[in-house]
């Protein structure tokens, strides 16, 4: 058990330091004006701060996913799916809702088919993408207060 609680705490220093950069990509897309604006009239470079975006995104979100898996794992959950994770972290209070996570997950899955193929489609999911960075902090913020008050895991 402790080799896996060493586990959770480096995956706990590992999303801080994505969080970051996450925090970084998100304020480029507000603080542009990225969000709303139709992709065909981006510049290079708002283009590369979309993609950037998207990037930190899509990998925040899957590694907070691994994040609740271990955890569920170290609590002993029974695990058939990730719908048995999501139940877990919200009887502990991880997340206020499994509808938050599957949000998250949904709009990072269609955004990365759509990309470039349907510009209507793209706007509403690129600010639907930016407004999940906030919950998938929270979840992160809950995850790893779980960890310290739950599991004692330190991670500095």
């Amino acid at each position: 058990m402790i080799l896996h609680l060493e586990l959770i705490a480096g995956k706990l220093r590992h999303l801080r330091r994505m969080r970051q950069y996450l925090a970084h990509s998100h304020n480029n897309l507000i603080s542009r004006g990225i969000v709303g604006k139709p992709i065909s009239a981006l510049t290079l470079t708002e283009s590369e701060v979309l993609a950037a975006f998207r990037m930190r995104f899509s990998e925040f979100q899957a590694h907070l996913g691994k994040l609740l898996r271990a955890i569920a794992q170290e609590e002993e959950v029974e695990i058939t799916g990730f719908s048995d994770v999501l139940a877990f972290a919200e009887k502990a209070d991880i997340l206020v809702s499994a509808d938050d996570w599957k949000k998250a997950r949904d709009v990072r899955n269609q955004i990365n088919h759509e990309y470039e193929e349907n510009e209507q489609v793209l706007a509403p999911l690129i600010a639907e993408m930016a407004n999940c960075v906030t919950t998938l902090f929270s979840i992160h913020d809950r995850a790893t207060a779980y960890c310290s008050n739950k599991l004692k895991t330190v991670t500095d």
